[in-house]
């Protein structure tokens, strides 16, 4: 008897939450949320962008293995290749394959607007790429430095040499690979164009002849109304913004990596092959 007068107390005095309740419950929830997740976000783009500077140190240990290998030259970044099965581009990228090995490392891991090299050059008017053709890619190059070649069949005349090693002067200066995509002409953009992309706070990942990898600071190129500048990527399935430099050093202000640094009599920063 005295069991049963006890619960009946017991479930006289339990109740649920009452509206009001729950509705300050559901906010508190919802402010920490609100809080919590732009964090959360914050600290999974601080690991995206280690990666991604993983991912340019080991690319420049392979340019750097290439060029040792080569009797201390860069390589040229396309030229023409025949096959059993017809004429095929041999790239830059190819030429690091027996360096890298894994061709994850050209995939930056904040890029959401990663480009097909094989629909690139089929809308650039190319002959396909010699396997292994990368599926997409994230990082382009210096175009300054791995540069065309002065017996390009594939674009001759350029009077542009291969680059060797000893003529690059400043090479904790001169960018090899970075954070960028290849540009269709219009828009922002014009022939070649390899725009830096700014996929990390505002910041651009790249590596050095030197083989460092570091973080450079970016401003977004707009134009006289203050509209972020634009354009396409060149197998024309993303839209991309243009930015440039804000370093301060010898790229400063420019919308892309391409050149090698040197200084005029005046100490003034210029580049060779821009």
């Amino acid at each position: 008897m005295l069991w049963t007068v006890i619960s009946m107390n017991a479930r006289s005095k339990a109740r649920g939450f009452t509206l009001i309740e729950l509705l300050v419950v559901i906010a508190i929830i919802a402010i920490l949320a609100a809080i919590l997740f732009p964090v959360f976000a914050q600290a999974r783009e601080r690991a995206r962008a280690t990666q991604c500077i993983s991912n340019l140190r080991q690319s420049a240990t392979a340019v750097l293995l290439y060029v040792q290998d080569y009797e201390d030259t860069f390589p040229v970044n396309l030229y023409l290749q025949f096959t059993p099965q017809g004429p095929c581009v041999f790239s830059f990228y190819q030429a690091l394959v027996p360096y890298q090995k894994n061709g994850d490392i050209m995939l930056c891991p904040s890029d959401g607007k990663r480009v097909s090299p094989a629909l690139a050059f089929q809308v650039a008017g190319l002959p396909p790429i010699c396997p292994p053709v990368l599926p997409e890619f994230s990082y382009t190059h210096n175009y300054g430095l791995i540069d065309f070649g002065l017996d390009n069949n594939l674009f001759p005349n350029t009077g542009r040499a291969v680059k060797p090693l000893a003529q690059i002067e400043y090479p904790v200066e001169t960018v090899m690979i970075y954070d960028g995509s290849l540009a269709l002409p219009g828009g922002a953009f014009g022939q070649f164009d390899t725009p830096i992309q700014a996929r990390h706070f505002g910041f651009v990942n790249a590596n050095y002849v030197d083989g460092h990898a570091k973080a450079v600071r970016t401003r977004p190129l707009t134009d006289s109304s203050g509209t972020h500048r634009s354009g396409r990527t060149l197998d024309n399935r993303h839209t991309i913004f243009a930015w440039t430099v804000a370093d301060g050093g010898p790229y400063n202000g420019k919308i892309q990596f391409r050149g090698v640094p040197y200084k005029d009599g005046s100490g003034v920063w210029r580049l060779l092959d821009e």
